[in-house]
């Protein structure tokens, strides 16, 4: 996490003790408090990582490689499938995860009527064994959401498979390859729930309270004195992702002041994110005391 602090520093430093106590015309004790924007970046590769664990590397159908799916009296299929690495990314509050899926297929046929036997199972064809795999496109998408207890909640949906190559068995040249798709979407929809519960709600208040500690310090100011930013609440202005990066824009509602002797400030909890009144910028009421 990265806290872009340097500039709200600079501008403290920038105030004078006149402007704040004489030309102002406020007194001390009756100053409003300052609302100020400061910019958060959390990576976000935890999460991918937990992403990457819970999604598994292969799938099978039930009972693979002696069981049998029967799709329907003439058709039967077992299947092995494997991914690539996720690919991962995040545009605005939406996280999209793909992969490349590759699978192998065996299969049998037999002639029916109208549901009735009239043949034995042909022997076993095979798809994607002597040749290249067979591929399709696997996607998810999940949207996200940051509650004011600092949990960030998720909710992710599955995108339909996409087959780019096609798997057509036994001597007539039969596809199989929907049959198998749907196989497929019953396993991805597992991996959904898995991932659903891995970081469907991650919280990010350990990182909030880090943030909260730094603005809460005490900081030297050079040829000056101590400045303490005081802070009181705490709001989320705007939430937006790109690649790796989670940005955060909050707002900080405080009561800052200049000494020149350094103050104790006692350690204090993260409080929750107050309703955002979206202020823009800076609006910094600045009380200068001289201990």
């Amino acid at each position: 996490m990265r806290i872009i602090f340097s500039c709200l520093l600079l501008l403290f430093i920038s105030f004078s003790f006149a402007q704040n106590k004489t030309s102002s015309g406020l007194k001390i004790d009756s100053l409003p408090e300052s609302q100020i924007d400061i910019p958060i970046q959390i990576n976000l590769r935890p999460i991918y990582a937990l992403a990457e664990k819970n999604v598994d590397t292969v799938f099978t159908s039930p009972n693979y490689p002696e069981g049998w799916v029967q799709s329907d009296c003439a058709t039967r299929y077992k299947y092995h499938f494997r991914r690539s690495p996720l690919n991962m990314s995040m545009n605005g509050t939406t996280l999209n995860l793909a992969f490349m899926g590759y699978y192998q297929i065996i299969g049998s046929t037999r002639a029916c009527v109208n549901g009735t036997v009239l043949s034995p199972w042909t022997p076993a064809c095979r798809c994607g064994f002597d040749e290249p795999e067979r591929k399709v496109n696997i996607s998810f998408a999940s949207a996200f959401q940051l509650q004011p207890d600092f949990i960030l909640k998720s909710g992710i949906v599955r995108n339909e498979p996409k087959a780019l190559d096609k798997c057509s068995v036994c001597f007539w040249g039969q596809d199989i390859t929907s049959e198998v798709i749907k196989g497929l979407k019953e396993e991805l929809d597992a991996s959904r729930k898995a991932m659903d519960s891995a970081y469907g709600r991650f919280n990010l208040r350990p990182y909030m309270q880090q943030a909260w500690n730094m603005l809460n310090d005490v900081y030297a100011i050079p040829g000056v004195g101590y400045f303490s930013l005081h802070p009181k609440k705490i709001r989320m202005e705007n939430i937006n992702a790109k690649n790796d990066l989670l940005n955060i824009n909050i707002g900080i509602s405080a009561t800052p002041v200049v000494s020149f002797a350094r103050e104790e400030v006692a350690p204090s909890s993260v409080p929750n994110l107050a309703s955002a009144n979206n202020p823009g910028g800076f609006n910094v009421y600045l009380e200068a005391v001289a201990i």
